[in-house]
């Protein structure tokens, strides 16, 4: 599984617009070939901070999630809008049974 987590810091003026954007961006990925979950929130502590966490199955899915126009759109106005540069971070990652092994009591 790929896991992939982003972070933008929006301007107060442009909150809003990234929440908008992002939320659109979201709802469209989640339908692409390969995407097991994406995800956006925002940081209690520090609420203009947007926090993107996707798991894709395998990185030719995220390659071509990618390549979509519409992705390559959102990048381009989510930077736009951002305070800084936008971080994404990629890992190759494998989930952990934590019930594996327990005793029950």
């Amino acid at each position: 599984m790929i896991l992939v987590i982003g972070h933008a810091l929006a301007k107060p003026d442009t909150l809003q617009a990234m929440l908008a954007i992002s939320t659109e961006h979201v709802l469209r990925s989640r339908a692409e070939p390969g995407c097991i979950s994406h995800e956006v929130s925002t940081d209690v502590q520090e609420p203009l901070r947007l926090t993107f966490v996707e798991r894709w199955s395998d990185m030719d899915a995220l390659q071509a999630h990618f390549r979509v126009d519409a992705s390559r759109a959102f990048a381009k106005a989510l930077s736009a809008m951002a305070e800084g540069t936008p971080e994404i971070h990629v890992y190759r990652s494998e989930e952990i049974d934590l019930s594996a092994g327990r005793s029950r009591v």
